[in-house]
């Protein structure tokens, strides 16, 4: 807006309406927020453990229940933590896979044969250009020498992503300036092919087993711990622990929205560790139960507790084993290992205390999977796929072998058993699928030994019998085998 007190240089009453109506379609746009289209573009929140964060504090928008949330990334927990509703947004922004910017701007990349590849490269305001553009070109596996230009296109489009100017239309026009021009793509060439890779692996992120974390269901597991606690003499808890504790972290883990907010004391991880250890094989699970949520929380999973965690493990996996040796029979015998497979499989996705101790147990865990691998229970049989899952991603972001020689074997002769059972699901075979496929990235190691038990052909016989996605699984692992 330029001002004078010139009459011949002011503004007509039809240019000045038209800035009006600008200014106000503008403001609009930024104020009504994401769109229903646009939510349903989002990432699922239900698999935001795919979507691994790249620093420390990075905001990323996902889809939860159709309403648009932010969540943030803790380096920490290697966790995303639920910040709040998305209620608005600026004209210039926009999201690249799920992740919001101040300014999204479209750059074509020439492949090989002739195609274009439509990429798009987010920035924010008040961040350093030559950072954005470089970590563009890291990404995408483009040439060094391209850091200039890109970085040079994006202060270009920043600098035209200026408001509405009066007088830039005139009265009656049909073309009128908006506030963000849509921008020209750029146009680049790598200089690298693309390294291999594979439609449905490795896996990224871990799956976990959230339900339960709501104050309902929290309320009915802390009935039954009171419950159990008032029928012992000896290692029950007191009456502080059975009270005020177990209010305390039920109420806690039940507020998913404020885990950026909250924290769980030693204390009260104790009482959960009292109960796993000294109870009795009758009333253990749902302490188990409740471990298996405390350990998603981000302040209780924080590499501080990586020592009270290696106990709660050590703990569960001693309850599987007299689970296993008891005759008791009910719900003990199915919840138990369950809820500990469950616990162990959230662990990495939990934080980096939960994670250095599950790897820390890690030959027993693989072997306690083992050891139930052909359960008559179908939710054991997708917990424990979901554990092998977890530890093939964990062991993929590593970038290394995790525990001791001979967890390589273990971890193959346990898929074996798994897929030589006939007792699985499509669901569980495809986890595990995956699982088999990711550490054969990780390692020569898991590849030679694959080989040498000439797994490949025992695994297209299993996926014929699951679906075109198992199929399609086995055919990248194929790839690699034979690679």
């Amino acid at each position: 807006r330029i001002f004078t007190v010139e009459e011949q240089k002011k503004a007509s009453e039809a240019e000045k309406t038209a800035f009006h109506n600008e200014v106000m379609e503008s403001k609009a746009k930024s104020s009504s927020g994401p769109s229903a289209q646009e939510i349903a573009a989002l990432p699922k929140w239900e698999m935001n453990a795919s979507h691994i964060g790249k620093s420390d504090g990075q905001v990323q928008v996902f889809n939860k229940n159709g309403r648009a949330i932010a969540a943030q990334w803790s380096a920490t927990s290697a966790t995303w933590i639920e910040v709040g509703e998305v209620t608005g947004s600026n004209q210039n922004a926009g999201t690249v896979d799920g992740v919001s910017y101040d300014h999204v701007f479209p750059i074509e990349i020439d492949v090989p044969g002739g195609g274009v590849q439509n990429l798009q490269i987010g920035y924010n305001n008040g961040e350093n250009p030559f950072a954005t553009a470089q970590t563009f070109i890291d990404a995408h596996m483009l040439d060094q020498g391209y850091l200039s230009q890109i970085a040079d296109y994006i202060r270009n489009r920043v600098g035209e992503a200026a408001g509405p100017t009066l007088g830039m239309g005139g009265a009656g026009s049909s073309s009128t300036t908006a506030a963000s021009p849509t921008p020209v793509p750029m146009d680049i060439t790598p200089s690298a092919p693309p390294t291999p890779t594979y439609k449905h692996l490795p896996m990224v992120g871990y799956k976990s087993f959230e339900t339960g974390a709501d104050k309902k269901v929290l309320a009915k597991v802390s009935n039954k711990i009171r419950e159990f606690n008032s029928c012992f003499n000896n290692n029950n808890l007191s009456p502080e622990e059975a009270s005020t504790g177990l209010d305390t972290l039920c109420n806690t883990i039940a507020a998913t929205n404020r885990y950026h907010a909250t924290t769980i004391s030693d204390e009260v991880l104790s009482i959960i560790l009292k109960m796993i250890k000294d109870w009795s094989l009758k009333n253990v699970f749902p302490s188990i139960d409740l471990a298996r949520l405390a350990v998603l929380h981000p302040d209780a999973a924080q590499s501080s507790r990586v020592g009270i965690w290696e106990n709660v493990i050590t703990a569960a996996l001693d309850r599987c084993s007299d689970i296993e040796s008891s005759d008791l029979e009910g719900t003990p015998r199915t919840a138990i290992p369950m809820l500990s497979m469950r616990l162990f499989a959230n662990s990495f996705r939990g934080g980096a205390g939960s994670q250095a101790a599950a790897e820390n147990n890690l030959h027993r865990i693989l072997k306690c999977v083992d050891s139930f691998a052909t359960a008559t229970n179908k939710n054991i049989r997708l917990a424990l796929a979901t554990v092998l899952l977890n530890v093939s991603s964990y062991m993929k972001s590593a970038g290394r072998v995790v525990g001791d020689d001979s967890i390589p074997e273990l971890f193959l002769i346990t898929i074996g058993n798994i897929c030589g059972s006939g007792l699985y699901e499509t669901e569980a075979v495809v986890r595990v699928l995956v699982a088999f496929g990711t550490v054969l990235l990780v390692s020569d190691s898991f590849k030679k030994k694959a080989n040498d038990l000439n797994m490949g052909s025992m695994l297209q016989h299993v996926a014929g019998q699951h679906g075109e996605k198992a199929t399609s699984i086995v055919a990248d692992i194929q790839s690699i085998l034979q690679g």
